[in-house]
This record gives C-alpha cells, sequence and structure tokens, in this order.
C-alpha cells in the first residue's frame, strides 16, 4: 500500500483535536473498504473515480485507516490541488 509522505507525518504526529480529509483508493472491492473505514470513525464524504473514497477523520485516527486490508493507496485531499509551483500536498502552508 503507498501512503503518502503527508500522510505518514500526520499517523506519526497527529493533532489532537484536529481533522483531516484523506483520498483512499481501493485495492478490490470498494464497498468492503467503505465498511472498514465507518468502523475505523471515518467519515466518507465522497465516492470519487478509480474506487477512491474521500474520508474526514479525525488525525489521532489516521494510524487505523492506514492499516486496514484492501487499500491501493491513501493521500491527502491536498493531492487534488495544485499550487503555483505544482506542488500540492508536499507543500505545507509554513514552506510557502
Amino acid at each position: 500500500m503507498y501512503v503518502s509522505p503527508a500522510v505518514r507525518s500526520i499517523r506519526d504526529e497527529p493533532l489532537e483535536g484536529e481533522s483531516v480529509t484523506l483520498l483512499v483508493r481501493a485495492a478490490g472491492d470498494v464497498d468492503e473498504i467503505r465498511d472498514r473505514i465507518e468502523d475505523a470513525d471515518g467519515t466518507i464524504e465522497d465516492s470519487l473515480e478509480f474506487e477512491t473514497l474521500a474520508v474526514a477523520i479525525p488525525q489521532t485516527d489516521v494510524g487505523a485507516i492506514c492499516e486496514l486490508d484492501g487499500i491501493e493507496s491513501i493521500e491527502t485531499d491536498r493531492t487534488l490541488t495544485i499550487d503555483a509551483d505544482g506542488a500540492g500536498e508536499d507543500v505545507s502552508a509554513s514552506e510557502n
């Protein structure tokens, strides 16, 4: 499973009381992954193309999502955003 650097940072050092939106791409049955995510306290915000779910979750629960079987990749929703330099999620606001 691919876990983006931004998600690894959140998983390793979550901020209490903060949430994040993740893009979770299923490796197989997206409905099965949807159920597992909801069991891990994630909220499905949207179903996207390519078996991908937009998931809102407290940062403190990101590690639980990263441990689920059947996931191909996990990234933040910032991968859909292109900054002026085109870096997307790889640049935090403090680095701009």
